[in-house]
């Protein structure tokens, strides 16, 4: 399974323990092919070490109509929308996503 994990304000040891399953061909992006098994163990892992910074886990995914799954975590991250199987980016500018909190 082809993956890659791109990262913000990671804590060394995690950096390290990705790099034993991945390999980090730039600044905070991990890619690599392994297990289902593995990536569902990096996640887990990445999850409970993550403090302030922010992970994305891009992952093929045969099932979905664009062929891969994306899965976020961090104070950091733009939302991921599922419409009927494809994956749009949510991107509002921080000035809208004000006023709308303003408005409701």
């Amino acid at each position: 399974m082809f993956l890659v994990i791109v990262s913000r304000s990671l804590p060394d040891h995690l950096s390290g323990y990705l790099s034993r399953f991945l390999s980090e061909v730039d600044t905070g992006v991990f890619v690599g092919n392994v297990s289902r098994r593995v990536r569902d163990n990096l996640w887990k892992r990445c999850g409970q070490a993550l403090k302030s910074g922010s992970l994305t886990m891009i992952n093929n995914d045969p099932s979905r109509e664009q062929g891969f799954a994306v899965n976020t975590m961090g104070p950091r991250r733009r939302n991921i929308i599922d419409m009927d199987g494809l994956l749009l980016v949510s991107t509002l500018s921080s000035a809208i996503a004000k006023n709308d909190r303003n408005d409701s």
